[in-house]
């Protein structure tokens, strides 16, 4: 049961009314008659209503709003002037620059519009939990893919924090080994136990990294890798994106925000993978990377590193399933969700690893149009809706 915090403002000439409390009781069952929420006392951790009972009552708002989070949501009733001062109060708070939502409508619609505050809520306090590490730098050629670590902590409240190359490959030249558990499972997959260790320091010196600087995820300059240790970071990157690390290939940090966003909004990883083939008329397009968390598919396969031939390739077959695709732009002031579905894996020996052919629902020229750069992520499920609702929900459009 969600809890949801209640302030309640009423006019000065109605701070008498005995009515006012029998009818916030009634209004509050009309909109939650099973009970699906809880509403309790307000506080500064949890998704707070405030519930514009009378009009008139507008300077008590103005007088305690700053005590509280964005953004203010605003719950409204059909009588007593109330939805004219909550119009009054949204404006003000449009005028301030403050993120607003109005609760208003039938019960039934009231009562999603709270739940999905309440989610969003939630999924805004673990994003600006997170921080982020950059390692290395972004790859050279990543040209378009720029942030403003400035913008990126205050639009989306996630930290962002450099960390050298030489931190990374010196915890890698310690030559931890994983536990056996994690050996023996990938032992089933192949028989090159010398490039496995190998892998298997580099996920174990990633963790290392991530532990000391208290990251939630990284991106990592791994090209530089495979030239100075001849292995990849595949396949650390399948198993820790599915431990709940958020792990971006080449210091792309757009897609990195945008699996950190998807595993804010979900509890879940996605799949980063960059368009080989795009087909507008058809509304078809094939994907390909080397990595994929190994949870998304139905089974998988380690071959070589498709640029290199060295190291692990992850080979994974996704289900034929519902997807949607989704990338934020690296100015962060929109985000692009297609709805899609997997229908096939083909397997080239001229592209990255795991590829699936997707049709998608909607018009896809914008990928050729203004592309966002070169790499997109991938989520299961038909979430596309959700995922621009919610990025609007945090830039307060």
């Amino acid at each position: 049961m969600d809890k949801i915090g209640v302030i309640r403002f009423r006019s000065a000439l109605s701070a008498g009314d005995k009515t006012l409390k029998e009818e916030e009781k009634a209004f509050l069952a009309s909109i939650d008659p099973k009970g699906e929420l809880s509403f309790v006392k307000a506080q500064k951790t949890l998704p707070n209503l405030f519930f514009i009972q009378t009009g008139g009552s507008e300077i008590y708002f103005k007088d305690c709003y700053q005590d509280y989070p964005e953004p203010y949501c605003l719950l409204v009733q059909g009588k007593r002037n109330s939805l004219a001062a909550a119009l009054e109060i949204k404006s003000f708070l449009d005028q301030k620059g403050k993120r607003s939502l109005l609760i208003a409508g039938e019960p039934e619609e009231m009562l999603g519009q709270i739940k999905t505050y309440a989610r969003y809520f939630e999924a805004e306090r673990r994003l600006r939990k997170m921080k982020l590490g950059v390692i290395g730098k972004p790859s050279d050629w990543l040209i378009a893919s720029e942030v403003s670590y400035r913008d990126v902590k205050k639009k989306l409240g996630v930290e962002l924090i450099n960390i050298p190359m030489k931190e990374f490959l010196d915890a890698y030249d310690e030559r931890v080994s994983p536990e056996s558990e994690l050996t023996k499972r990938f032992l089933e997959k192949t028989n090159r136990r010398a490039d496995l260790r190998k892998a298997l320091y580099v996920y174990t010196a990633l963790k290392k990294v991530c532990a000391k600087n208290k990251l939630s995820g990284f991106t990592l300059r791994c090209f530089d890798l495979l030239k100075s240790r001849q292995m990849t970071s595949c396949l650390a990157y399948g198993v820790l994106n599915d431990e709940g690390i958020i792990a971006a290939c080449e210091g792309d940090v757009p897609t990195m925000l945008t699996m950190a966003l998807i595993e804010a909004l979900y509890d879940t990883p996605s799949f980063m993978a960059n368009p080989a083939e795009i087909d507008v008329k058809r509304g078809t397009a094939l994907f390909a990377h080397c990595t994929c968390p190994l949870s998304m598919t139905k089974s998988y396969t380690l071959g070589t590193h498709f640029e290199s031939g060295l190291g692990f390739g992850i080979r994974g077959k996704f289900a034929k399933t519902k997807m949607t695709l989704c990338k934020i732009s690296p100015d962060l002031s929109k985000i692009r969700a297609l709805s899609c579905r997997v229908y096939d894996n083909p397997v080239r020996a001229d592209l990255c690893r795991s590829q699936i052919l997707i049709r998608f629902d909607d018009e896809i020229d914008c990928l050729l149009k203004l592309p966002y750069g070169n790499h997109c992520v991938f989520v299961n499920g038909d979430k596309a809706k959700d995922v621009i609702a919610f990025y609007s929900y945090l830039l307060g459009k």
